[in-house]
């Protein structure tokens, strides 16, 4: 007896779209037509679009700006005017969106350019080189320490003179007697623009045994001012302050202390001033 061969079904060859494959249309996987994003079923064999192949947009398509009319949904209202936008919207929206195509297509061109020309790339490079340490200065200025010509004190002791504070040695320091309010000025052989100054109060060997400078106002050669408001310790600390462009020189007074319990001199191990590189 001979056996019953079931009917196969009949298979959908594949053939080129009728139109053109666009971005986002659904290719179907039966006959290869091209669908709008928006169908279920193919228009061509009826086969559903679930697994349907996706069309991409190429890379340097996606760098261009979207064309084509807006479609507005119901309901909508214009904004603006009664006819919506006004006229010198309409002329600010053409020149942005044509501003920014023409942005778009430099910005293509240069990434181009910048891979096949070693020139260019080195030029780009330099540039960006330049502008990275222009940002690390704005962000964090570095500073170099300057010297001043001169030192001069209003008030004294023999063996603790006022140059002992710049002289770059911890051991020595500036003493003047508690009674005074002394002033050490420092003399420059070019205008500064002084910003900053690391400061060591006290005697580093006897910190408590003599009064600390508090507070210091600096009076710099252009007649502009500065308050200091300085910590009681011994470690180096770091003072910033404004108004110090294009001075000469700078008197630093000392108006106010922090008293020692045993003695009633003053005493300034160190005070080195900066300027911005």
């Amino acid at each position: 007896m001979p056996q019953e061969t079931k009917p196969t079904q009949p298979t959908t060859k594949k053939r080129p779209p009728t139109n053109k494959l666009k971005p986002g249309d659904l290719v179907c996987g039966e006959c290869g037509e091209g669908n709008a994003p928006t169908r279920k079923f193919c228009s061509r064999c009826g086969t559903s679009l679930a697994d349907a192949v996706v069309v991409k947009t190429p890379w340097w398509r996606r760098l261009l700006p979207k064309g084509g009319a807006k479609v507005k949904k119901t309901g909508d209202r214009p904004k603006g005017t009664r006819q919506g936008k006004s006229k010198f919207a309409e002329a600010a929206g053409r020149v942005f969106r044509a501003t920014r195509t023409v942005l778009s297509v430099l910005l293509l061109i240069a990434g181009i350019v910048y891979g096949v020309s070693s020139q260019f790339r080195g030029w780009v490079n330099e540039r960006a080189l330049g502008a990275k340490q222009w940002v690390e200065e704005l962000v964090l200025p570095q500073y170099d320490p300057v010297s001043p010509v001169s030192v001069k004190a209003t008030a004294q002791l023999k063996d603790h003179p006022g140059k002992a504070a710049v002289d770059g040695n911890t051991k020595s320091f500036w003493a003047a007697p508690g009674t005074a309010k002394p002033i050490l000025v420092l003399t420059y052989d070019r205008p500064v623009d002084l910003e900053k100054a690391i400061v060591r109060t006290g005697a580093q060997d006897g910190f408590q045994g003599m009064h600390r400078p508090r507070k210091l106002h600096l009076v710099f050669s252009t007649g502009k001012t500065a308050d200091v408001e300085l910590k009681d310790q011994p470690d180096p600390q770091e003072v910033s302050f404004e108004n110090g462009e294009g001075a000469t020189s700078v008197e630093i007074h000392i108006v106010e202390v922090i008293k020692s319990i045993d003695g009633d001199e003053m005493a300034f191990t160190e005070i080195e001033m900066f300027v911005r590189r």
